[in-house]
């Protein structure tokens, strides 16, 4: 079987002037379709690109909030650290100042307990010695009782007038010497009671303790700080509260904080500032009464 192809020409010529139509109206038609067709495939190119550059954008900055987090996380850990070791710090300088509190105590204590021995033996010698002088005035009016001449005394009244004299020698002396002791101690803490402080000393907060209501300071006995002094506290030109001093060593010293004196909302913080601004009626009562 043998097949003809005859040539387009004919074909169209062989249409119908209708058909024609219809086939040149499907071909604009297809045409128009493939125009849409790749225009459609060039807007979802384009929105899939963009899409993809908003989704790396997205991941980008997703990453950046990662290690901002660690880094965050990081320093956040060195700061727990620091604050771990500075509490540690602080534990060990509050057992130490506790310590030292003690040791001043028992110190003030000790002193004390000697003043208090001084006058009781004082008063003990006193006591001897009046008994001593009474019993030899005894031995004098008996010695002058006797029928012998006072300028021929018997062998015993002879030794018992020596040994009188030795022994109120030997008394003497050491009432000298307690009183000698005595007023040594009287006057060290007349010094001690009498010292005041200058006024405008100005010095730092160096720890506070919260727990137990005390702080130590920058400014001891060097200073010239004495006991029972109140400070005002100041933070710049801020007045946080008062502290009242308890313990004074020599280049540090440990001050209560005055109940009720800090100000609402406010809370004193090592680095504050201490300014003794002069006596005040509270002070002085309880320096008059050391």
């Amino acid at each position: 079987m043998r097949y003809e192809f005859k040539p387009l020409n004919g074909i169209r010529s062989s249409l119908s002037p209708e058909m024609q139509k219809i086939l040149l109206i499907l071909a604009a038609v297809l045409s128009l379709a493939a125009a849409a067709l790749g225009y459609l495939n060039r807007a979802n190119h384009v929105t899939t690109k963009s899409a993809l550059t908003a989704a790396s954008l997205e991941v980008a900055t997703v990453n950046k909030r990662e290690a901002a987090a660690t880094a965050d996380a990081k320093s956040k850990t060195e700061k727990l650290a620091l604050v771990s070791s500075d509490q540690e710090k602080l534990a060990t300088e509050n057992t130490d100042l506790k310590s030292q509190v003690a040791k001043s105590s028992s110190l003030m204590a000790d002193v004390q307990k000697q003043v208090a021995d001084r006058d009781a033996s004082l008063a003990q010698m006193k006591s001897d010695m009046g008994a001593k002088d009474t019993h030899i005035a005894e031995l004098e009016a008996k010695a002058n009782s006797t029928a012998k001449p006072p300028a021929d005394p018997s062998d015993d009244l002879k030794r018992q007038l020596q040994e009188k004299d030795i022994l109120t020698t030997s008394l003497q002396t050491r009432l000298k010497d307690q009183e000698s002791q005595l007023a040594a101690l009287k006057e060290r803490e007349a010094q001690r009671r009498s010292k005041s402080m200058r006024s405008g000393l100005e010095g730092r907060i160096l720890a506070v303790n919260p727990s137990w209501n005390f702080v130590v300071l920058s400014l001891g006995d060097r200073n010239g700080v004495v006991n029972n002094a109140e400070m005002l506290i100041k933070r710049g030109s801020q007045l946080i509260g008062k502290v009242r001093i308890t313990s004074v060593e020599p280049s540090t010293s440990i001050a209560d904080i005055v109940v009720n004196s800090v100000r609402a909302g406010l809370s004193v913080q090592p680095g504050d500032t201490v300014i003794y601004s002069g006596p005040s009626d509270d002070s002085s009562d309880n320096k008059s009464n050391l």
